[in-house]
């Protein structure tokens, strides 16, 4: 009797609702982007050259079922805010391809994407900014060019909860532009970032003092290919989970003897081994450059697991401005290396 009426009671209960899905804002924005994008197809092809990229972008951005794509080291609350502040902005860039009425760079406040014009093939190429409550126009700011890592889009460090953080613990401006995709930022990718960096001059009010570059995975090795292009404009070069490689070095070693770098690498990073950032700590130090490491203890590949580490980096080497003299030569004795290709 006491079994079968347990079951009748469990029959008669209410049925269960379903526990809401957390990433369904996130989830409707891409599909959303995803028909504008197919509607638009040509006309965004034609303004930005970048269609089918933009295609592999709404395709990888789309989160499986539930919250199984959430990495284990992240809280639930950061992996929600991320994807849905990302799909917020590809459906804002693509919307803004169609329409053609694009974002005004000077008007962002927290989080927005718009474009700028190439000076490679004059397309629209995306742009996404980061502004913090405490911008004042009429205040000189700080402002930060970072680069993004492989497979991932100028939006995905804009949309980190951890690099807005950093931002805001500075009060700086961050920009990243897209730079051609995947291209590892050889050329034409620097001729972008460096107008994207004018775009953001031009926008803001920005202390040519306190301008930095920074970037994570091909990002981190990016800033060596980037910065001793025009090494005179940067106070700091921040590169996190990538650094230089046998191409990149001898030109690093002889254009950033008056730019301080920072580096930062997680003791489990599966990818960038922390002796290899070690290694470019010791090449870096003994030419002469003023260089900092900083590691996480656990961290793997990705910024939110290197968080204390990356914030501790961006704040020191926001801390210090723009040194007022011209960039030396190499040391006559540079260290040999076997740094990867």
């Amino acid at each position: 009797m006491g079994a079968a009426f347990v079951t009748v009671a469990t029959l008669g209960a209410a049925p269960q609702t379903p526990s809401p899905d957390p990433l369904a804002a996130a989830r409707e924005d891409l599909t959303q982007a995803h028909a504008i994008l197919r509607d638009n197809y040509p006309v965004i092809n034609q303004r930005s050259g970048i269609a089918a990229e933009l295609v592999q972008r709404l395709d990888a951005d789309t989160p499986g079922p539930g919250m199984t794509d959430r990495p284990a080291w992240m809280q639930p609350a950061d992996f929600i805010a991320l994807m849905t502040t990302l799909a917020r902005l590809e459906k804002s860039l693509i919307r803004q391809y169609a329409t053609g009425d694009y974002h005004q760079l000077a008007a962002v406040r927290g989080v927005d994407d718009t474009v700028f014009l190439s000076p490679v093939d004059h397309t629209q190429q995306p742009l996404a900014a980061y502004v913090p409550p405490s911008y004042d126009p009429h205040r000189p700011t700080s402002l930060v060019v970072f680069l993004h890592g492989r497979t991932c889009s100028e939006n995905d460090p804009i949309a980190l909860p951890w690099l807005q953080a950093a931002a805001r613990s500075t009060g700086s401006i961050v920009v990243a532009p897209y730079a051609r995709g995947d291209n590892q930022y050889v050329d034409p990718a620097p001729l972008d970032v460096y107008a994207a960096l004018a775009v953001a001059e031009k926008a803001f009010n920005i202390d040519k003092q306190r301008v930095y570059l920074a970037g994570h995975s091909m990002g981190g090795y990016g800033v060596f290919i980037v910065a001793p292009e025009h090494p005179d404009i940067w106070a700091g070069v921040l590169a996190a989970s990538g650094g230089m490689t046998t191409e990149t070095m001898p030109a690093a070693l002889r254009e950033l003897q008056a730019t301080p770098v920072y580096l930062v690498i997680g003791s489990d990073d599966p990818i960038v081994p922390q002796g290899y950032m070690r290694q470019n700590l010791d090449l870096l130090s003994r030419s002469g450059i003023e260089t900092h490491y900083y590691e996480q203890p656990h961290g793997v590949h990705a910024i939110g697991s290197i968080d204390e580490q990356f914030e501790r980096a961006w704040r020191d080497m926001l801390s210090h401005p723009r040194q007022i003299t011209p960039h030396g030569a190499m040391a006559p004795q540079a260290p040999a290396t076997s740094l990867p290709g």
